[in-house]
This record gives structure tokens, C-alpha cells and sequence, in this order.
């Protein structure tokens, strides 16, 4: 429920190297709009925003367009320098001071390949010697250069998240995923896959990896407004995704069970999502061990107040929206 903001509605955004996708939302997971627009080629490279004057003047267009000004913002943070990093705290540092902790220990006994990190605990197991933290950590400079953006378009940020963090919490709750499994969930793009690992209902590893582009798109429109692109040929280039997202699969699936787990757990559950068009022949792939509970989000779970679906790309942002 959403009670953070009262009965104000909310954004919720974020942006790939080909889309903005904003979801508008009030209370109670009632949503009034989702909104898709084609990003102008060359304004986003893995992650980074090369050309941000472009970037505001388009997300200035929607917002003034769809009346979005001062509306409270939860941002998705997809930028490919994120990364989590696991480590130890001793018991006699209070839980209230743990991110103060790394922060004094950065460069000593906590080491990130990146200065003037933002650092968040997103998982923590306790034992009688000491605390073994996850923190995920991401640069600075992009998080503020992000609310820059959103403020200079008049919306209000308030809260940051991150891709894999947003789906995992929609896969767990809509799937009743248990605790104890053992979890790989895909994000996949056209032009990027990030894959992480969850047990405990905590995060364990993830990667972001870039694909190899395709040539050429097209743009097309529809009478509500949503952009959306298509893909021209390319066949060859569809079986290299192919090829190199189930190899970096089986890959993953041997790193956690032999290097994270010893041997004695492997993955059982897979969760895949996003907007890449091989998404459902690799889900399929996937369910013919039968050893693995495979979900792959369809374009029927969520619709706004007025009854119209919300395409399962949106998944991300939604599960943005149950923070």
C-alpha cells in the first residue's frame, strides 16, 4: 500500500539505452498510466547518459504533457557500475552504524573500483564472530547527475532503487518464492542482460553484460501515444543473443553451485523478465529440466483503473512501486 505519500499519486521511472518508461500510481497499487517512449539513438551507452541536455528535453516533454510536475519520483537505477560487494563487520559495531562502518573502512578493508561510492546493506547473516554484510554500492556522481535530471524536469525525486531488486520483489510475492531457494532472475534488454542470484530473499551476485547491438530498428506510434520499436531481421544476430545468453546462464548456474555453494546447493529457481524478444523461447528452454521452477512474467498481470493492461516490460516498475 502505498502510504508514504498519502492519497498523492506517484512516478516511477526509469530508462534503458532504447526507452523512458514512466508508471503513474496511487494508492492500493492503482495505477492511472504507463507511458513508452523511443530514446533517441546515442543519448544512453550501457548504462551512462552521454548526452543529458537531450535526454531532459525529452523527459521534459512528458512530463509537461502529462501534467507529472512536482509528483513525488521513485527512480530505477540502471546504470551497469552497480555492483555488490560482501564483507565483514564485527559484532561490537551497532546495526545503526554498519554503512558508517564501510564507509570508514573504504580503501582498507573494504575495496570498491570506483570512488565516492553510495553504499546500501541489502543483506546481513550473523554469526558469533561477526556479521557478514552484502552491500550494494554505486557511484555517486551517477545518482546525483540522475536527480539533477529529474529535478530539472520538474519532478521531485525521493527514492532510488535498483532493476534486479525491483523484479526480484515482484517475483518473490507473486510467485510465493520460498526463502530457502536458490534463485537466478534474468533481466533481459535488447541491448543488455543482467543476471543475479537471491537465497534468503537476499541478493548474492550480480552481473551486467552488454549484447551485441542490432543493426537497425524501427519506431513506431500508436493512437495512445506509446512508442515502441521493432527489430528488422537480424536472424543472425538472434541466435548470437541466443548462444551467448544460455551460455552465460549455464555458466552461472555452475559458478553458484561449485564457487558460492560449495556443491551443495545449485540453482532451482529461475525468474526471467524484461522486453527482449527471445525471452519466452529461452523461458522454454529453461523449463525442460524439470529440476527448475522457471516464471516468466506475461502481458496480463497488471492493468491501470480503467481496465487497460500494462505490459509486462513495465514489470520492473511495478515492482518499484511495492518498495
Amino acid at each position: 500500500m502505498f502510504t508514504y505519500w498519502k492519497s498523492q499519486p506517484a512516478v516511477f521511472i526509469t530508462y534503458t539505452q532504447r526507452y523512458i518508461r514512466i508508471l503513474v500510481g496511487g494508492r492500493k497499487h492503482t495505477y492511472t498510466k504507463y507511458i513508452q517512449q523511443v530514446i533517441e539513438e546515442g543519448t544512453i551507452q550501457s548504462g551512462e547518459i552521454v548526452n543529458e541536455k537531450r535526454l531532459i528535453q525529452q523527459l521534459t516533454g512528458i512530463v509537461k504533457k502529462h501534467k507529472l510536475q512536482g509528483m513525488p519520483t521513485f527512480f530505477s537505477f540502471s546504470h551497469h557500475d552497480l555492483l555488490l560487494r560482501s564483507t565483514s563487520i564485527p559484532l561490537s559495531v551497532p546495526e545503526n552504524e554498519w554503512k558508517g562502518y564501510l564507509y570508514l573502512e573504504l580503501g582498507e578493508s573494504f575495496h570498491l573500483p570506483f570512488a565516492d561510492p553510495i553504499i546500501e546493506i541489502v543483506g546481513n547473516h550473523r554469526t558469533e564472530e561477526k556479521v557478514d554484510v552484502i552491500a550494494l554500492a554505486v557511484p555517486e556522481k551517477n545518482v546525483t547527475s540522475i536527480e539533477s535530471i529529474l529535478t530539472q524536469c520538474r519532478l521531485r525525486p525521493v527514492i532510488i532503487d535498483v532493476p534486479f531488486l525491483c523484479l526480484y520483489r515482484l517475483f518473490a510475492e507473486m510467485n510465493a518464492i520460498d526463502s530457502n531457494s536458490h534463485v537466478l532472475l534474468i533481466h533481459l534488454e535488447y541491448d543488455v542482460i543482467q543476471l543475479s542470484m537471491f537465497h534468503n530473499h537476499q541478493p548474492v551476485y550480480v552481473r551486467t553484460m552488454s549484447l551485441r547491438p542490432f543493426e537497425t530498428f524501427s519506431a513506431f506510434e500508436t493512437r495512445t501515444g506509446f512508442q515502441y520499436m521493432t527489430v528488422d531481421g537480424d536472424e543472425v544476430i538472434f541466435r548470437d543473443h541466443l548462444a551467448t545468453i544460455e551460455k552465460e546462464i549455464a555458466r552461472l548456474q555452475s559458478f553458484y553451485q561449485y564457487n558460492l555453494q560449495n556443491g551443495k546447493h545449485s540453482i532451482d529457481t529461475i525468474c526471467i523478465g524484461g522486453d527482449h524478444l527471445l525471452i519466452s523461447e529461452i523461458a522454454s528452454n529453461l523449463r525442460r529440466d524439470e529440476q527448475l521452477s522457471v516464471f516468466h512474467l506475461t502481458e496480463d498481470k497488471w492493468a491501470t483503473k480503467d481496465g487497460i493492461q500494462i505490459p509486462a516490460s513495465f514489470a520492473e516498475l511495478v515492482g518499484l512501486s511495492w518498495k
